[in-house]
């Protein structure tokens, strides 16, 4: 058989906050589209909450923005006039001649994969996020897949971590090898409508949530729960709630603030094309409440436990490496996570202080809940 080597001619487009909006906002710019990350997380419904625990999972996830990974890109591209869907398949073989096809015919690929099996995350093999989105813009099929995710520069993996990364089964989001096909050239449309349809969902996804997880009662029920996580979980998982709420409000691609400083910038742009220029208030209050979901992050891994500061301190290293993504990242990477691996033997103090740790979480939690429950319902008056 035949090794193949299909590159995307000129794509030069790399970088971002978010994988999701990141691996959109590059593909279409690739088309002449220009568009920000920002609008394009308010057109897929903005920001969001939920907490979901589940037995056979290890650590909550907690997520802050709208909606499911394959919905949110979906409902985008929807409010963009983009014809786009999302392949999933349990054949690795037909996955990949997929991506290869598109590649073929010089289109830039978003993919989705776990970041357990991509090596440019330096992650340990049991930290599994499936919901990861990235672009694939060529494959050398003697073994070198060319990708472009939220680092300035591109990176490299092998064929076979790609084929993992698209084929693990790790819940609660196993990526199923999927695919989002976009049709080009995009159907014209006016940006008015969706930017309306994206806050409409926003406000009643956060204020009249479906289930009570969710939403601005879902940040309620956390505040309860998480007095619980001393009891709920022992030493190391206790560590790792504590670890992924400040990755998922500040480090996991939220562009920080659990995703309310995109937001706030969201609405600062929709502002004049709705002729609302009260939205810039609400953004205002964004604004304030992306700073309470700071404190919660800073909470979980307080400076009155020095291993815990030092583990923040890295982390934040860390993402940063990620993002600026040199040539000597991944070592440094790579060095970060070997320290974080033995700052675990020297927590014993800071478990100690479970007890209060969860409760000036819940102390900023309840805070959070108050702040956006009044930014929601004035975002609600302005745009019904």
């Amino acid at each position: 058989m035949v090794k193949e080597k299909l590159t995307v001619r000129d794509f030069k487009q790399f970088g971002g906050k978010h994988c999701e909006t990141t691996a959109l906002r590059n593909v279409l710019s690739y088309h002449g589209y220009s568009y920000s990350e920002e609008m394009l997380l308010g057109l897929g419904g903005g920001v969001g909450f939920i907490y979901w625990y589940m037995k056979l999972m290890p650590v909550p996830f907690i997520g802050t923005r709208y909606g499911k990974p394959i919905s949110f890109a979906l409902e985008i591209c929807k409010r963009l006039g983009a014809k786009a869907t999302m392949l999933q398949t349990a054949n690795s073989k037909k996955a990949h001649e997929e991506l290869k096809e598109l590649l073929r015919q010089d289109e830039p690929v978003i993919v989705c994969g776990d970041i357990a099996y991509l090596p440019y995350f330096a992650v340990p093999e049991d930290v599994h996020f499936g919901g990861h989105s990235f672009v694939v813009f060529g494959i050398d099929e003697e073994d070198r897949v060319y990708i472009s995710d939220r680092g300035k520069k591109a990176v490299t993996i092998s064929v076979s971590d790609l084929q993992k990364a698209r084929g693990s089964k790790f819940k609660p989001f196993p990526p199923k090898h999927g695919l989002l096909k976009i049709e080009f050239p995009l159907k014209k449309v006016s940006l008015k409508e969706g930017i309306e349809a994206g806050i409409k969902d926003c406000c009643t996804n956060m204020l009249n949530p479906p289930i009570k997880n969710i939403g601005l009662a879902g940040i309620k029920k956390w505040a309860d729960i998480v007095l619980e996580w001393p009891k709920m979980f022992k030493r190391a998982s206790f560590y790792g709630c504590l670890i992924n709420t400040f990755a998922y409000i500040e480090i996991g691609g939220t562009g920080g603030s659990a995703f309310r400083t995109m937001y706030a910038d969201f609405l600062r742009e929709a502002a004049p094309i709705l002729n609302k220029p009260a939205l810039k208030e609400v953004a205002e209050m964004f604004q304030g409440a992306g700073r309470v979901w700071n404190e919660i992050a800073t909470a979980s891994l307080p400076d009155y436990c020095p291993t815990f500061k030092r583990v923040r301190e890295l982390l934040i290293e860390k993402n940063k490496f990620f993002e600026e993504q040199g040539s000597f990242a991944l070592d440094k990477m790579r060095k970060i996570s070997e320290k974080l691996k033995s700052l675990e033997k020297k927590m014993e103090y800071d478990l100690k202080q479970a007890s209060k740790i969860v409760e000036e979480m819940r102390e900023r939690i309840l805070k959070c809940y108050e702040v956006e429950n009044k930014t929601f319902q004035e975002l609600t008056k302005i745009i019904s």
